[in-house]
């Protein structure tokens, strides 16, 4: 997984959105290259949408890993694992979801903000940790100086990324191994009317902006 987001460079995020959606979303993920993405489990209805995501992956044949983010608690990990996620997203850092990943050889990212979480979550055994809110906590200045006594440090960052060049190349400078991105790829008004056209332009967009900025 971590070779997958290290060469993909971000992991799109959507949440809150609609069977019909979430297969547009899918389907013009995969079209445009994208290996994993974020299905972050906030609304009620999020274990029957991801339910016919995973249908929906299996019956086309899409070579694309599905995340699924905002999980608070081992209950939430254990279900979505059984339902088909390829990896688990937390806010935060949960020993017993890490330990519940680690026993079921699911990758598990979770999220901290200071450095001593992160050394924590490494510690625990995470590879990458999801640094957020990543803009409120420092930014990009904050990345490159945790990074400088530990340069080692495999980080996330979600929260404040934008697909502006200027801010993508400041956050890849810093030293981070990919980042997170939502609503600044997919607005909530985006995301009731998305076309398939749309939502492929947006990921082909992503791509090509991400790459530009990492070089």
């Amino acid at each position: 997984m971590y070779s997958i987001l290290k060469a993909q460079g971000v992991l799109p995020l959507v949440t809150q959105i609609n069977i019909e959606t979430a297969q547009i979303v899918l389907q013009s993920a995969a079209d445009a290259g994208i290996k994993i993405i974020e299905f972050a489990a906030r609304a009620d209805n999020a274990k029957e949408v991801f339910t016919q995501m995973i249908a929906f992956k299996k019956a086309n044949n899409l070579d694309l890993k599905i995340a699924v983010g905002s999980i608070l608690s081992v209950d939430d990990a254990e279900t979505f694992h059984l339902l088909g996620a390829d990896c688990i997203v937390c806010p935060h850092t949960d020993l017993e979801i890490g330990n519940y990943c680690f026993k079921n050889n699911i990758y598990w990212i979770p999220g901290a903000a200071t450095l001593n979480e992160i050394l924590h979550a490494n510690k625990l055994g995470a590879e990458i940790v999801k640094l957020f809110p990543a803009d409120k906590i420092g930014g990009p200045g904050y990345v490159k100086a945790i990074r400088a006594p530990f340069p080692n440090l495999k980080i996330m960052p979600t929260g404040g990324v934008t697909l502006e060049e200027s801010n993508l190349k400041s956050w890849f400078k810093s030293g981070v191994v990919c980042v997170g991105i939502g609503s600044n790829l997919f607005s909530k008004e985006m995301l009731l009317n998305l076309s398939y056209e749309e939502s492929l332009q947006a990921f082909q967009n992503l791509i090509e902006v991400v790459e530009k900025t990492r070089k």
